[in-house]
């Protein structure tokens, strides 16, 4: 775009594909963590997955389910409390309140039939939790 001087607007420069960066910061966060299955879109935990702590591993599990509705093998984005019991091996004891904590931190949302999903504007602060960050 040009201005009315014929000069290049610098305003342009900021100008940036969001989708792309989203999906390159995702799988840099869940490389060596979370995995998805190409055939089936499940969700299959990978060595550093263990090297998390509660929050941070459903977390990467609710941040792989998005992905793989972008990737266009899975039909939801969200996990429910039993979902992500099974998906992650942790005990439901440790799964209801650490998702709890996670909505209150609002890092995830939580859908009316009460499953749990990261919301696109919060992808930046999921990614930089799941790296060690504070919320």
């Amino acid at each position: 775009m040009v201005n009315p001087n014929g000069e290049s607007d610098p305003l342009r420069e900021l100008i940036v594909d969001g989708a792309e960066i989203d999906r390159r910061a995702i799988t840099s966060a869940l490389k060596g963590r979370v995995g998805i299955d190409s055939g089936s879109g499940r969700l299959v935990l990978l060595s550093g997955f263990n090297e998390l702590d509660a929050r941070r591993k459903l977390l990467a599990l609710l941040l792989a389910q998005k992905a793989a509705l972008l990737l266009e093998v899975a039909e939801t984005e969200t996990l429910t409390n039993g979902a992500a019991t099974k998906a992650s091996g942790l005990a439901s004891g440790t799964v209801a309140p650490s998702l709890r904590s996670l909505k209150e931190l609002r890092l995830v949302e939580q859908d009316a039939a009460r499953a749990y999903y990261v919301a696109d504007v919060q992808v930046g602060s999921a990614i930089s939790f799941i790296n060690g960050g504070l919320p």
